[in-house]
């Protein structure tokens, strides 16, 4: 089902995706996206790839690990699903089902796999410890170095299990899915987008800048615009506020005039 050249490529993509998390953090925004786009690449479907992408990007929103939490891992679960989809050659909205079925259990195994890698990390803290303690800072950034293996292997390894000796195995258990439990998962992938948005919503001040989800919504509902266009428009917004609160900020008159108006609110 993969080629020998498909499965090291995606062990390399979780793997470099595991390291640049706990690393650079500077891939997050629209990851899982960028993850369905490149298992399309190396799995030869990119429209494919982007259509798992897009579906488990729309599941993950509202979902982050705030003060080091474990959550599910959507990323390394649109890789999986969607390598799956496009291996056994479906296409469309079956493709996404399909790809909901295996990613989003693998997905939730990040929560746990988080935690083990992160345990696992206080045997290397400790080593580290010591060896500053001891002035040794080669050996130091070595068992730094080294406490990545935990993090990146735990990924890495089911990944390559999945491609390898389990590809067979998860195809039986998709063929073996009655079709009213498909039915029930074609439901649930379309509310949990919804889900994701309703957990957004909350995180965003609402009561302060609740317009601009009205602005949005008629620019969508009444003058038909895309969705891209109305990102564009977005920018647009925040670059115009970003310069107008520096200006704002460069300004001691305009900024007592802010502070005093603030205090008046609070009052």
């Amino acid at each position: 089902m993969f080629t020998p050249i498909q499965v090291i490529l995606l062990c390399v993509l979780v793997g470099v995706w595991t390291w640049q998390k706990y690393n650079l953090q500077m891939f997050y925004y629209a990851s899982v996206v960028t993850m369905g786009v490149l298992t399309g690449l190396i799995m030869g479907d990119v429209q494919t790839g982007m259509l798992v992408g897009g579906a488990m990007c729309l599941m993950s929103l509202g979902l982050f690990g705030a003060g080091g939490s474990s959550v599910p891992e959507y990323p390394v679960g649109c890789i999986a699903g969607a390598a799956f989809a496009i291996a056994m050659g479906i296409t469309g909205q079956e493709a996404v089902t399909t790809a909901m079925t295996i990613g989003v259990p693998v997905a939730a195994l990040g929560a746990q796999l988080d935690v083990l890698g992160k345990t696992s990390g206080s045997f290397f803290i400790n080593k580290m410890r010591e060896c500053s303690e001891k002035k040794n800072w080669k050996s130091m950034g070595r068992w730094m170095w080294a406490s990545q293996i935990p993090f990146i292997g735990l990924w890495v390894l089911p990944i390559l299990l999945f491609t390898t000796v389990g590809s067979t195995y998860v195809q039986s258990v998709i063929n073996a899915i009655p079709a009213w439990l498909n039915s029930g998962l074609n439901v649930a992938s379309g509310m949990l987008p919804a889900l994701g948005f309703a957990i957004l919503l909350r995180q965003l001040p609402m009561k302060k800048y609740g317009y601009f989800i009205l602005f949005g919504f008629v620019l969508s509902a009444y003058l038909n615009m895309s969705v891209l266009a109305i990102a564009m428009l977005a920018v647009v917004a925040c670059a115009f506020i970003f310069q107008s609160k520096e200006a704002q900020r460069s300004n001691p008159v305009a900024q007592d005039a802010i502070m005093t108006a603030v205090d008046m609110e609070d009052e």
